[in-house]
């Protein structure tokens, strides 16, 4: 069973106006064992500079990348990453993503499960004192990452394979109160 912490970074919350810039996967093998987070991040190039819709070599990479787990594990992955990256492949005439089984740890944050206060992957990260910060990233690198620029998308791509790191130490502290697992 071949399971990853999913994270994905978009210019954008709606997809009509926004596009992808990144995912992050982090395998999740067994408690305390974290190999280096792997990223497909948008590649522009000068011809491509101008296209608004960029992303759909990226999409369908993410897709099949996702596709070749059993299980992802994401933080609003089933209200947020999932949709958006289906609806960047509907716009670009691809089929959806198909996830076999698909874990959303911000569930179980709050709710019938635990009151921890917010639903936020960093509150998670505070409150299991999980020594990787989350990074704060400023509009301008968003802006930058956007239109290309390649230390921003550094920046960027950082900032998301943290989250997976994160996502995945989180994970086996939440895994306790799972007890079904849904597409």
């Amino acid at each position: 069973m071949r399971i990853a912490a999913v994270d994905l970074e978009t210019t954008d919350l709606k997809a009509n106006m926004g596009i992808l810039l990144c995912g992050s996967f982090q395998d999740i093998l067994v408690e305390g064992r974290y190999p280096k987070p792997s990223t497909l991040s948008l590649k522009t190039t000068d011809s491509d500079v101008y296209d608004p819709d960029p992303d759909k070599a990226l999409a369908v990479a993410l897709r099949n990348k996702i596709e070749s787990y059993t299980m992802i594990v994401t933080w609003n992955g089933k209200l947020f990453d999932i949709p958006f990256l289906n609806s960047r492949l509907m716009f670009h005439h691809e089929r959806p993503v198909r996830v076999q089984f698909h874990l959303d740890c911000m569930l179980y944050m709050a709710g019938s499960s635990n009151r921890v206060g917010s639903r936020k992957l960093i509150s998670a990260q505070q409150f299991f004192r999980i020594k990787e910060q989350k990074t704060g990233l400023d509009w301008e690198v968003w802006k930058r990452a956007m239109k290309g620029d390649t230390q921003a998308m550094k920046e960027v791509t950082r900032h998301c394979e943290v989250d997976v790191t994160v996502l995945a130490k989180a994970y086996w502290r939440l895994l306790p109160f799972v007890s079904t697992i849904h597409r």
